[in-house]
C-alpha cells in the first residue's frame, strides 16, 4: 500500500497547488475534484479495513473505486467512449485474475507493479482518453478483485472475502497514474 500513498500523495499535492489543473480541465473534471479524489484514496487507504464476520474490504482499494468508475464512466458515456472504457475494463480485470494468486488472496508487490504497468498500458491504449483510463482501471480493479474473490472462496474453498486489500490498492493507483501519464507524454511529443 505504500506505492499507492505515495503516489496518491504526490497527485493530491500537484492539485492541491493547482499543478494538475490543465489535466483535470481535460478529463474533464473540476480540479478541486480531482484533489478531492486523490485526497479521498489517501483517507480511505488509512482506514482499517471494515471486516463483518468473513467479508471484508478498504474504503480506499473498494469504495473509492467504486464511486470514481460511476464518475468517470458518465463522463466517458458523454463523450462517446464508454464501449472502448468497458473493453478496457475487461482487460484489466483479466490481468488482475491471471497475475494474483486465488490461493492466498492476496497480492505481492510484484502482482501489484505487474497488476498496474499492464493494466494502465492497455487502458491508455484501448482507449486513448483521460476519462476511459480512469474509468477503466476504477473499474476493472473492483470487476477483478470480485472474480479473484469469487475464484477463491468458492473455487479454491476460502474463507474469506476480501475486497480491495492486499495491494490491490497499489494496483489501483499505479494503474491510473501510468496510464494517465503515458497518455501525457503521447500527447506532449506530438
Amino acid at each position: 500500500m505504500t506505492i499507492g500513498l505515495v503516489l496518491s500523495v504526490v497527485v493530491a499535492i500537484l492539485a492541491f497547488f493547482g499543478l494538475a489543473d490543465s489535466f483535470f480541465k481535460r478529463v474533464p473534471i473540476a480540479p478541486w475534484l480531482g484533489f478531492v479524489v486523490s485526497l479521498l484514496l489517501i483517507v480511505g487507504a488509512l482506514i482499517p479495513n471494515i471486516t463483518i464476520g468473513s467479508f471484508s474490504m478498504n474504503i480506499g482499494g473498494f469504495i473509492v473505486p467504486v464511486i470514481g468508475s460511476v464518475i468517470f464512466s458518465v463522463i466517458a458515456w458523454r463523450r462517446g467512449d464508454f464501449l472502448k472504457v468497458i473493453f478496457a475494463e475487461l482487460v484489466f480485470s483479466a490481468i488482475m485474475v491471471a497475475t494474483r494468486s486465488p490461493e492466498n488472496g492476496g497480492m505481492i508487490l510484484a502482482t501489484s507493479l505487474i497488476v498496474g504497468f499492464l493494466g494502465g498500458i492497455m487502458a491508455y491504449v484501448i482507449t486513448r482518453s483521460r476519462s476511459g483510463v480512469l474509468a477503466s482501471v476504477m473499474m476493472g480493479i473492483v470487476s477483478g478483485d470480485l472474480i479473484v474473490n469469487l475464484i477463491y472462496v468458492f473455487g479454491f474453498g476460502g474463507y474469506a472475502f476480501s475486497m480491495g486489500t492486499r495491494g490491490v490498492f497499489d494496483a489501483l493507483v499505479i494503474g491510473c497514474v501510468f496510464g494517465c501519464v503515458m497518455l501525457e507524454a503521447v500527447e506532449g511529443a506530438k
